[in-house]
């Protein structure tokens, strides 16, 4: 506990400006201004600017969305959130209908198999005939079904997704699009 702690006030240092820092910096502060508590915070981030990987661009006349899910408005915290934050009014809803992903290969807007859910196949029938992933990678995904479960207890998803379904699933599913490999383009 920092000296500042004993007499009211207390210092907090959080390492990283994505969401989860920024989240937790912000409620930090609404949560000392409610309790009369002084607050000194530091958020330290290595990179040139915060949110982390959520961002949003242009590319021609698409609006382009980065990073996981970047809202689900159907979580009531993350919509209280927004509310919170003053930018509830800023939220740009999704276009009624079905919602599906496209990728770019080779130049090419592809759609994703249909099915996938949290890069995991639930139908394979659209697995097997999608053009985003090879036959090669469509066999070492298949290979899944035959691997023993387990792994290390502290997994990033790629190592997962690599060990589990294999490269290029990796590379074509789930990383982020960008590069060579194209980008990841949402439209609903």
């Amino acid at each position: 506990m920092s000296p500042g702690a004993r007499s009211g006030s207390l210092r907090v240092v959080i390492a990283g400006g994505g969401i989860s820092g920024l989240s937790a910096a912000f409620f930090l502060q609404q949560n000392a201004r409610q309790s009369g508590r002084q607050i000194r915070l530091t958020l330290l981030e290595a990179s040139g600017r915060l949110g982390g990987a959520l961002s949003t661009h242009r590319q021609g006349s698409f609006l382009l969305e980065e990073g996981a899910d970047s809202l689900l408005r159907n979580k009531p915290s993350a919509i209280r959130l927004c509310e919170d934050l003053g930018i509830a009014d800023s939220l740009i809803p999704t276009r009624p209908g079905p919602a599906r992903t496209l990728i770019v290969r080779d130049g090419r807007l592809m759609p994703l198999p249909e099915g996938l859910h949290l890069f995991v196949p639930t139908a394979f029938r659209p697995l097997l005939t999608t053009r985003v992933v090879s036959w090669r990678g469509k066999l070492r995904m298949a290979l899944d079904l035959l691997l023993p479960r387990g792994g290390s207890a502290d997994e990033s998803i790629g190592s997962f997704v690599r060990r589990r379904l294999g490269k290029e699933a990796l590379e074509r599913l789930v990383q982020r699009w960008s590069g060579a490999s194209g980008r990841a383009i949402r439209i609903r």
